[in-house]
């Protein structure tokens, strides 16, 4: 997004806090000040985010490896699989019949 003052300042922020706060999963309110009460420690999301992000900053173009271009072939490949199964097509509903 060419932001990378907003993102290194991220990562500053997270260096600080994150190691000191035992890798939580998740921060409460705005200024994300307490750890969430559900939150788990020791998260391997929360670990690998961060280095991904240090990796990103120190290398921008990095990101490429992140997008992943739809290939037309295989959705349409994929799509013929899906509605040729038998299990997926929708059955027709019973008819209900009621006692008077």
């Amino acid at each position: 997004m060419n932001r990378a003052d907003i993102a290194s300042k991220a990562v500053q922020v997270a260096e600080r806090r994150i190691s000191k706060d035992k890798w939580p999963e998740y921060y409460d309110t705005k200024r994300a000040r307490f750890i969430g009460k559900q939150a788990r420690l020791f998260q391997t999301w929360s670990i690998a985010g961060y280095l991904v992000a240090k990796q990103l900053l120190a290398n921008p173009d990095a990101a490429k490896f992140l997008i992943n271009e739809e290939d037309p072939e295989l959705i349409n490949a994929l799509s013929c699989m899906i509605s040729a199964n038998p299990r997926r097509r929708k059955r027709g509903r019973k008819k209900q019949s009621f006692i008077v």
